[in-house]
């Protein structure tokens, strides 16, 4: 029987994506560690929706040669792949899956089980357990993996926004630190030089494309040039 304390620890742990330290290969091994816990399962591979379309493997148990080999086909063929196409369960028993089934079971296994990792209702990624007996996961097994699959996919989803949000940030502000340093630099060459702004811009751009340098980092040079020298550094 799933302990409803322990399932609520565990669903607490996976929300917490947001730390300094986040690491996307140790939460996922984590995520399929809790999942073998719940379901009784002997092996469970977790698999990642990329942007282009293609699932990619996380090896649950790393260094065994027949299960990486398992868990790296399970991208391509098995239930995996209808149950990231489908966003809904795909269990059975692996010899439904002519390639895979054959991985499956050099590696062991005769029963596998996919559950989706649902965010918004898309399957952004999936859970595979795996069973040496061939027979069904107990439904309340499932019931805790389903709830531990999609707290992963909406920590995940969360973290990555985050992220995006901040390379975002961090591209805007260096966007506008170039631009205050670039009228910046016009206003000195047009001093320097006694032209207009307009021409100090043409200026800038020609340095940069003579130099082939972006115009920021002439502009910046402009500016250092321009700058006092210290009386220390002066004596």
């Amino acid at each position: 029987m799933v302990s409803r304390a322990r399932l609520a620890d565990v669903l607490i742990d996976l929300s917490d994506t947001l730390a300094p330290d986040f690491r996307l290969s140790g939460y996922l091994r984590s995520l399929a560690a809790h999942c073998a816990r719940f379901a009784g399962a002997d092996a469970v591979g977790v698999v990642l929706a990329e942007g282009d379309g293609s699932l990619r493997a996380l090896d649950a148990r790393p260094g065994e040669r027949v299960f990486a080999d398992l868990f790296d086909l399970q991208c391509a063929q098995g239930p995996a792949v209808l149950c990231c196409a489908t966003s809904v369960d795909v269990a059975g028993a692996v010899d439904a899956w002519a390639g895979f089934g054959v991985a499956a079971e050099e590696a062991g296994f005769r029963y596998a089980h996919a559950v989706p990792m649902r965010l918004r209702g898309v399957a952004t990624g999936a859970v595979v357990l795996y069973r040496v007996a061939d027979e069904p996961f107990d439904e309340e097994e499932i019931a805790a993996v389903r709830a531990l699959a999609h707290m992963a996919a909406v920590g995940i989803g969360t973290e990555r926004a985050v992220r995006q949000r901040q390379v975002l940030a961090d591209q805007l502000q260096s966007a506008l630190d170039s631009r205050v340093v670039i009228e910046q630099a016009k206003g000195v060459l047009a001093e320097r030089k006694g032209i207009r702004l307009t021409e100090s811009f043409q200026e800038l751009r020609r340095l940069a494309r003579n130099h082939n340098l972006k115009i920021g980092q002439v502009a910046e040079e402009v500016v250092r040039s321009a700058l006092p020298t210290p009386v220390a550094a002066r004596g």
